[in-house]
């Protein structure tokens, strides 16, 4: 009996001894768990706060690109204006070299001198015409932006009415025909320019 007592407590001793002997690598395993976990949280956070970081970088990065792409668009817009710009100072000039000649067309006499400029005054429009289409017609802000398209049908109704005016006078004073030649000195009159927003806008 004696000898069973003695077995059972050396048993539960040495039970004992075991379990308290690998508590202390439980425990420090528990605790290197929570460092590691605290290290994690920490390394998380700084991925969050790298990341808004980046977040906020190509926030930036895009919005410059809307700013790079506006003022490209600006650009254009105002390339196009000058291109338009130069054609309304040929029309000016058109009007003014023809006003000059106006009373000798009434004349109706028929002067070479007089048929020379107006064939010069016809030239130099259809120049100006085949410029403003040529620094016009790749421009894709004329298909884009709507008050250009507007200006842009303007400006190319202007030159039919124009063209089709001075045409008419040149004929009717070739043939000596009066009517002809007040026909299109009317139309020559009556032709009204339009101003854009577009070209508001460059103005302001």
């Amino acid at each position: 009996m004696k000898k069973r007592i003695c077995a059972s407590i050396s048993v539960a001793f040495l039970l004992s001894a075991c379990g308290s002997q690998n508590l202390l690598p439980l425990e420090e395993k528990s605790t290197d768990l929570s460092d590691k976990n605290h290290e994690i949280k920490l390394e998380n956070q700084q991925l969050k706060n790298e990341n808004a970081k980046k977040q906020k970088q190509v926030d930036a990065l895009k919005k410059d690109s809307e700013n790079t792409k506006q003022a490209k668009s600006n650009q254009k817009k105002a390339d196009y204006l000058e291109f338009s710009s130069q054609y309304y100072a040929s029309v000016t000039d058109a009007i003014n070299a023809y006003q000059q000649i106006d009373s000798k067309v009434l004349e109706n006499k028929k002067e070479d001198k007089v048929l020379d400029q107006l064939d010069q005054i016809i030239e130099d429009h259809e120049s100006a015409m085949e410029s403003y289409q040529d620094a016009t017609e790749d421009e894709t802000i004329v298909k884009k932006d709507k008050s250009i398209k507007a200006q842009d049908k303007e400006i190319k109704k202007l030159q039919k009415e124009i063209n089709s005016a001075l045409t008419k006078i040149q004929k009717g004073y070739k043939a000596k025909d009066k009517t002809e030649i007040q026909k299109g000195r009317q139309s020559l009159s009556n032709i009204n320019v339009k101003t854009t927003n577009a070209e508001q806008d460059k103005e302001e």
